[in-house]
C-alpha cells in the first residue's frame, strides 16, 4: 500500500523531533496496523532508531512535545497519556487488515429439530422471505457445570445465526425453539445501531416492540423463565 505523505512531509517531522528531543533521530515511517510507535537506541551509531505510524504527520505542537519527550524518555508517563489520547483520535487512519476467510460447518437437522425448517417458515411468516443468513447449531460447550445458558446468538459480519445445541432436547417446546430463532432473525433484520457517544444498541425501542409482537412471545418467555426448564438445560 501506497502511505499518502512527500519526502518533504516526513523530513519535517524528522527535524521536528531532532529539534525537540536533542537527540539524532533515525525515522521510519510505517502503515503498521498494531505497533503505531516503537523507539529503540542504536548504540554503534549513537542514533535513536524511532519507527512511527503516518498518522504522526498529522501531530500538533503538543504532541510533537509528548513524542520528542517520550523518544528520549520512554514511558515517560504525562507523554504517554498525550500519545494514547492522541492515537485513540488517529484510529480511523490505521489500515484495517483484511480478515481471512472462516471455514463454518452448517448444522442445521438436530435429533429433535430440524433449523432449516424452522428458519425458512419464521422468514415466510414474519419477514416476507427477506432475511438472507445460514443458521446452524453451535458446538456443545466443554464446561459441564454451567449456571446460565444463552440460546442463541447472530453474527453480523459472518451472517450467520448459531442456536445452541441444548436445546435440540425432546422436553424443550418446539415453539420455543421457534422463538429464539425468530429473536436471531430479528437482529439480523434489524442490524445494530449506535448512540449518539458510539455505543452499540442491540435491544432498541423497535427490537422490543417487534419481539413482543410474537404471537408465542409471552408463552415462550414463560417456559424460559420457569426454574424447571432451565435447571434441565443446565444438567
Amino acid at each position: 500500500m501506497q502511505l499518502e505523505f512527500s519526502w518533504n512531509d516526513a523530513h519535517m517531522l524528522h527535524e521536528a523531533l531532532e529539534r525537540r528531543s536533542g537527540l539524532r533521530i533515525e525515522l521510519t515511517l510505517t502503515d503498521n496496523t498494531h505497533n503505531v510507535l516503537s523507539v529503540r537506541p542504536n548504540r554503534a551509531s549513537g542514533r535513536v532508531k524511532v519507527r512511527l505510524h503516518h498518522m504522526f504527520l498529522a501531530a500538533d505542537a503538543p504532541v510533537l512535545e509528548a513524542l520528542a519527550a517520550w523518544i528520549s524518555r520512554p514511558k515517560a508517563r504525562q507523554a504517554g497519556e498525550v500519545l494514547d489520547a492522541f492515537i485513540r483520535e488517529n484510529r480511523h487512519r490505521i489500515r484495517q487488515a483484511p480478515r481471512q476467510p472462516r471455514s463454518i460447518r452448517v448444522r442445521t437437522r438436530g435429533q429433535c429439530f430440524d433449523l432449516k425448517q424452522l428458519f425458512e417458515d419464521v422468514n415466510q411468516r414474519h419477514f416476507h422471505g427477506r432475511i438472507n443468513a445460514a443458521i446452524t447449531w453451535g458446538q456443545m460447550p466443554t464446561v459441564r457445570r454451567r449456571r446460565s445458558i444463552r440460546f442463541g446468538s447472530y453474527s453480523h459480519e459472518l451472517k450467520l445465526i448459531r442456536i445452541h445445541p441444548l436445546l435440540d432436547q425432546p422436553f424443550v417446546p418446539k415453539y420455543f425453539v421457534r422463538y429464539v430463532v425468530f429473536h436471531e432473525m430479528l437482529h439480523a433484520h434489524l442490524g445494530i445501531s449506535e448512540t449518539e457517544s458510539g455505543r452499540r444498541r442491540i435491544h432498541t425501542p423497535e427490537f422490543r416492540t417487534l419481539e413482543q409482537a410474537y404471537p408465542d412471545y409471552e408463552r415462550a418467555l414463560a417456559w424460559q423463565d420457569n426454574r424447571t426448564s432451565l435447571s434441565r438445560l443446565l444438567r
